[in-house]
């Protein structure tokens, strides 16, 4: 005979949330941004990053296009991940005091990244990083087994170390001679917008509630695995919103500066109220916001919705989110997308906040 206590059970684990200040991550972020496909995407803007771009040494330059091993040109702000391992305080030397000490971590969490497009299991990725040797015999069956895939394999012919050993030279080289001169004009706001969400966190507020704060928008998932999430605040990576894992439990977010803690003029208009007033100028836009008044909605709903691909709902759906407008709740094909604010009541008092500025 067998006896089971069903008197209780264990007490659900307790989500803990951390904001880190990282120029680790802020100076892995903004190579990313620099030699993005895509620069005018960023809140920063194309002429300022152009301008940054020039400073950087040719050779230096040429060594971080030539490094580009996905297919999305993402690697360092993939590999800005690494900031949510590095002890206090998470600097450019805890960073890459990391990097000698194991060269292959950065191949590894690359080779995690892009080959979460075969198969997204957690599991998976949680051996991957670790360097489980029958991990990476999975990945090389799931390549064959889709028809193969030039990013992963690509990725799979590196030579982890030598791989590791040339991120570390970048960052050095790019610390010396191109972050000093930019390290305080983001590292200020990011200090700022890191200590208010930890004395949220530590006055008693809602872990979930900091975090969808923090991410205008994104709601953590209802997952039982989930032990801690680390917010990483942007300030050059403006106005995305990057969600990554560490493992199975632990979550990184690379947020974006919240804009009182920038240095604006005070003329000028908030970034808040620019991309309000950008959401809800287009009209596809304001059809998705009133088919979420109805209740949420899916990506397909949302593509069905407007007959639009779903690159493009997802466009509309992220510009919606990054004015506040819009929340996202899980990961795929389950994400939902949902109104988080009444429209109207957004833009009255984003203008009236504005323009009755003392």
């Amino acid at each position: 005979m067998r006896l089971v206590d069903l008197r209780s059970s264990a007490p659900a684990p307790t989500l803990r949330v951390v904001a880190q200040a990282s120029a680790a991550a802020e100076l892995l972020r903004l190579i990313g941004v620099l030699f993005s496909d895509e620069p005018s995407e960023y809140d920063v803007g194309r002429e300022r990053l152009d301008r940054i771009c020039a400073s950087v040494p040719q050779d230096l330059a040429e060594e971080i296009q030539a490094h580009r091993a996905t297919d999305d040109g993402k690697d360092f702000l993939v590999l800005s991940l690494i900031a949510a391992d590095l002890p206090d305080p998470s600097g450019v030397d805890e960073l890459l005091a990391a990097l000698h000490e194991d060269p292959a971590m950065s191949w590894r969490l690359l080779l995690t990244h892009v080959a979460q497009k075969l198969d997204p299991r957690p599991d998976l990725d949680a051996r991957l990083l670790a360097g489980d040797e029958r991990a990476l015999d999975e990945v090389r069956e799931l390549v064959e087994a889709a028809g193969g895939d030039p990013s992963v394999e690509e990725l799979l012919d590196v030579d982890p170390v030598a791989y590791g050993r040339q991120v570390a030279d970048i960052v050095e080289r790019f610390e010396a001679q191109v972050w000093r001169g930019l390290a305080d004009e983001a590292m200020g706001p990011i200090r700022r917008d890191a200590d208010h969400r930890n004395e949220r966190l530590a006055s008693g507020a809602d872990p979930t509630a900091v975090v969808v704060e923090a991410t205008n928008g994104y709601e953590p998932p209802d997952d039982a695995g989930l032990r801690r999430i680390v917010l990483l605040p942007s300030y050059w990576m403006r106005p995305w919103l990057v969600v990554g894992h560490r493992g199975t439990d632990i979550e990184v977010i690379s947020t974006v500066v919240a804009d009182e803690f920038l240095v604006l003029p005070s003329e000028a208009p908030p970034p808040a109220l620019l991309k309000l007033a950008k959401a809800l100028s287009d009209e596809s836009r304001l059809r998705l916001l009133r088919r979420m008044a109805s209740g949420p909605v899916s990506l397909t709903e949302a593509t069905d919705a407007l007959d639009v691909t779903k690159a493009t709902a997802h466009h509309h759906l992220s510009i919606l989110r990054q004015a506040g407008l819009v929340s996202m709740r899980g990961a795929g094909r389950s994400t939902r997308y949902a109104l988080r604010h009444d429209p109207a009541d957004a833009a009255r008092d984003a203008l009236a906040d504005y323009c009755c500025r003392p």
